[in-house]
């Protein structure tokens, strides 16, 4: 009787990182969608949540799968990313310091490649496919994140109305 404290305070500690290490993997997808520029496949994504629906107060329950359909190389992500951001109004100090924190875990991706993004409270983790490649441990960061793809003001409204299971 005496170990079940400790047990418990083990499944305390253990349960959030259990869930958030790969729970995502067996989410319902809420939507996809697949970039292009001109007559070239960029990538497909999809949205996944716990419940295959999705809803802006969904803070932690997100996952945002990326299969790239080309070669690309981290600089080209990364400028890719700060364009995003930029036009989504982020300013650019911290635009400056979150690519800081992309640049030391994106890797380049090769066809085939998945990067995805799952967000948790205190901010989200990063896989190449079933590997976790990095943490970012900023909320605002996170959800500026996700906004490239689910924000209203998102470059990419269809995109987003696909992912987001409207269409």
């Amino acid at each position: 009787m005496r170990l079940l404290p400790i047990f418990t305070a083990v499944l305390l500690f253990v349960s959030p990182w259990a869930l958030a290490s790969g729970a995502w993997q067996s989410w319902p997808v809420v939507g996809e969608a697949t970039l292009k520029w001109g007559p070239w496949v960029i990538y497909d994504s999809q949205l996944r949540t716990p419940s295959g629906r999705y809803n802006a107060n969904m803070a932690n329950s997100v996952a945002l799968v990326i299969k790239y359909q080309r070669d690309i190389d981290k600089d080209d992500l990364l400028e890719a990313t700060d364009d995003q951001w930029q036009k989504l109004g982020v300013p650019a100090a911290k635009r400056q310091r979150w690519l800081i924190v992309l640049d030391n875990i994106w890797p380049s991706v090769r066809k085939g490649d998945r990067l995805i993004f799952v967000v948790h409270a205190g901010g989200g983790t990063f896989y190449r496919d079933n590997t976790v490649i990095g943490e970012v441990r900023d909320r605002e960061m996170a959800d500026a994140f996700l906004g490239i793809w689910l924000s209203p003001e998102t470059q990419y409204p269809e995109l987003r109305k696909r992912l987001i299971g409207r269409v």
